[in-house]
């Protein structure tokens, strides 16, 4: 398929990235504000995972077919062509007994081991910022891999270390709190770059900087000293199929070309 790389924006990059690492026969869910990561699913079941299912945050829905990308997850038009509505009973017992494949979370902070914060920034009794709360992002510690994944890269949110543990990452005292089949985060998806945790002591690993974007750029809006791949490669570009399936089937109001802004 012929690349469109000048096309795409953002957050559409950021969105292929992210379908790609989805399999057929996964659980996959989101959070409240996912448009990036509910495009993904969509995506992975046009393009190369038709069986994937996915649960669709505070909605209760699963596999919606509703074609538009809503500000929430939580939003009822999500029930829209659903499978199932869940209860909230049945996302803890999904969440808590290690049923999800693959989890897309974000945060207000994330570190270099992949722990995330959505409480506070700063001291917790005194903080320069006060977060919406850890709400679903315990459950990290239960799924059995996680997607991070943030629209904005700046060394504020990509930070050495968490000013609170809302969801846990490869820290050592992960051993306390995942189930076994839990093998923590896998991959940090930004507007700019992707890093994994491929290295012996679970470090954040530049693996690719995205069209157009340099090392340099990266490392200089990075909170944190990533180790580097050897090479670090260019982030594969949106394919054109990637990119009319996305604008014609999942983003029918454009939602993701509008989305992020360097």
């Amino acid at each position: 398929m012929s690349s469109a790389t000048n096309e795409a924006a953002p957050a559409e990059v950021i969105a292929c990235v992210l379908a790609r690492q989805l399999e057929d026969q996964e659980i996959a869910a989101l959070g409240a504000a996912s448009q990036l990561a509910m495009a993904a699913v969509k995506l992975a079941r046009s393009m190369h995972a038709p069986n994937l299912s996915w649960l669709c945050g505070g909605s209760g829905a699963i596999n919606s077919q509703l074609p538009l990308l809503l500000e929430s997850a939580a939003d009822p038009r999500n029930l829209f062509g659903a499978e199932y509505r869940y209860s909230m009973e049945d996302a803890v017992d999904l969440q808590m007994r290690g049923r999800i494949s693959t989890a897309f979370l974000g945060g207000i902070q994330v570190d270099k081991f992949g722990n995330l914060n959505m409480v506070c920034a700063g001291d917790y009794d005194k903080p320069r910022m006060r977060g919406p709360g850890s709400v679903g992002l315990p459950f990290a510690a239960s799924f059995r891999r996680t997607i991070i994944y943030i629209q904005h890269h700046d060394p504020r949110v990509l930070v050495e270390k968490v000013d609170f543990v809302s969801g846990p990452g490869h820290s050592p005292q992960r051993a306390k709190w995942a189930v076994p089949s839990s093998r923590g985060p896998y991959l940090i998806v930004t507007p700019l770059a992707v890093f994994d945790f491929d290295t012996p002591d679970k470090q954040a690993r530049l693996v690719s900087v995205h069209p157009g974007v340099s090392v340099d750029e990266v490392l200089a809006k990075t909170g944190f000293k990533p180790l580097l791949a050897d090479p670090v490669t260019v982030t594969q570009a949106p394919s054109a199929e990637e990119l009319r399936i996305l604008r014609s089937e999942i983003d029918l109001n454009g939602v993701l070309r509008r989305l992020i802004r360097h």
